[in-house]
């Protein structure tokens, strides 16, 4: 269940090998392990789209995460994770995550990341970064 989000050009995919060490005693692929799928299509993201806009003093810095889990997943087997913008703000941006298994939606989450300057540790403004972001949001019908 993509939604229109395969060819949408401003989400980005990521795909993972579940491992036999992902899974937990329940035999399921643990929860941390979604985290992870998530974390690499923001890693992804942010290489592909905006850290090369940054200044060389600041950083991104995850301000919040939460997952919403629609299905096991079970060794072995792949994912392929959707990320896309779906808020640009003055110092943050707001994500959003849809892991799947084949067509099945095994999770769905939502993350903050909070541009910060490295010397004061404060929320700074996104500069060229949030100029280009604004561009990349993806509405809310996905």
């Amino acid at each position: 269940m993509t939604d229109g989000l395969e060819s949408d050009p401003r989400v980005l995919w990521s795909e993972d090998v579940l491992r036999y060490r992902d899974t937990d005693a329940n035999g399921h692929v643990n929860n941390a392990v979604f985290a992870a799928f998530c974390e690499s299509g923001r890693v992804q993201f942010f290489a592909t789209h905006l850290t090369p806009l940054l200044t060389r003093d600041t950083f991104f810095v995850i301000a919040r995460f939460v997952i919403d889990y629609r299905a096991e997943l079970h060794y072995p087997g792949r994912v392929r994770t959707a990320t896309w913008l779906a808020r640009a703000g003055r110092t943050s941006l707001g994500f959003r995550h849809r892991i799947l298994t084949g067509d099945v939606v095994a999770g769905e989450a939502e993350s903050v990341c909070v541009l910060l300057a490295k010397d004061t540790r404060r929320p700074v403004p996104l500069g060229a970064a949030g100029e280009a972001a604004a561009r990349l949001v993806v509405g809310e019908g996905a």
